[in-house]
């Protein structure tokens, strides 16, 4: 609201009167009228009194709402989204414009109508319009400056999409450090920076690095819903789980012993000692292929330390050591097969 309303409306919440309220700020019923109306503004010396008569901020006062509540700023952003169906851009730019006036300081407001205004700029082809584009990239820029981290990489994550769709990279690259280091979605971003600059060796390492990282966190997240799973006893989940798991160990290339190591965790769980055996001796006969990931094509272009072949037999030794004395295993050790898979691998 503008100023002339808020008095208006805190005004007549009060039950007062124009004259009621010109007598207790020393002026005229007049110079109210005038106020409410919008034919003129309140004197600055005034402001304060007419907030404490009022009991009102004077953020509130003057509009400067720090904060809208969802509600508020869910009907602003709908009644924006139906002007673009109803009216022209040009109309819908001067609205958000007036309602970015209205509240100055709702900086998440201004970051979604200048992302939701970008955005169809893009899809109307009006993302050539010079007017439009200096004020979307001074928006961006400014709520750079905000002290709301999320608005700050919010309006960072839109200057960055301005700047490659320029193909401004040097710009671009700037945003980048309003993001986390260990933000998932940098990197990606600075592929794409390296791609519009033709570095393309170092984009292919950058996502080839991202694509490895996403398998390791995925497959891990599934073992730990598997763990779940088997904590509250749910083994019609955790064969689902695994099934998940394993497949994605295979589409990513990891190997055969990546891809039957959580069935072996599995067979473990459900106490099933001929499964359990036969997978023992299928990653036992596997080991070798614990790092086959790095010779897939999906990761070609990255650098791996090259692996003592020693760390095969070590990784065997531990896995028969851990089987032949741990106590989860005893239903293992304690069934028909154990004699004739102990003879084969004791004396491998």
């Amino acid at each position: 609201m503008k100023i002339n309303e808020v008095i208006r409306k805190h005004r007549k919440e009060k039950n007062m009167t124009q004259e009621e309220m010109a007598n207790r700020l020393g002026v005229t019923a007049p110079a109210v009228n005038k106020w409410e109306s919008g034919a003129s503004m309140p004197d600055i010396s005034l402001l304060a009194p007419i907030a404490r008569l009022l009991n009102v901020s004077l953020d509130e006062l003057l509009s400067f709402k720090e904060e809208l509540s969802e509600i508020e700023v869910s009907s602003i952003i709908k009644e924006i989204y139906e002007m673009f169906d109803t009216e022209p851009i040009d109309a819908v730019y001067h609205r958000i414009l007036e309602v970015t006036k209205e509240y100055p300081n709702a900086e998440s407001l201004l970051l979604s109508l200048v992302g939701i205004f970008d955005s169809r700029c893009v899809i109307l082809g009006e993302d050539s319009n010079e007017e439009y584009n200096k004020w979307i990239q001074g928006s961006y820029q400014n709520l750079l400056f905000s002290h709301d981290e999320d608005v700050r990489v919010g309006a960072a994550d839109g200057l960055y999409a301005l700047y490659i769709r320029k193909e401004m990279y040097e710009d671009a690259e700037r945003c980048l450090s309003y993001f986390s280091a260990k933000d998932p979605d940098r990197k990606r971003k600075l592929a794409t920076i390296y791609y519009g600059k033709g570095q393309y060796e170092e984009a292919y390492k950058t996502l080839e690095a991202e694509v490895l990282a996403n398998y390791q966190t995925m497959s891990v997240m599934l073992l730990e819903i598997f763990m779940v799973a088997v904590k509250t006893e749910n083994f019609e989940k955790a064969q689902v789980i695994i099934e998940k798991e394993s497949a994605l160990a295979e589409l990513f290339e990891m190997g055969e012993y990546h891809k039957n190591a959580g069935k072996l965790e599995l067979a473990v769980a459900l106490k099933d000692s001929k499964e359990t055996l036969r997978l023992l001796d299928c990653l036992l006969s596997s080991t070798n292929t614990v790092m086959d990931y790095t010779k897939s094509k999906l990761f070609e272009h990255m650098t791996f330390q090259e692996v003592n072949p020693t760390i095969f037999q070590t990784l065997r030794v531990n896995t028969l050591k851990h089987f032949s004395e741990d106590d989860t295993y005893k239903f293992v050790r304690e069934s028909e097969g154990w004699e004739a898979f102990e003879k084969k691998w004791m004396t491998a």
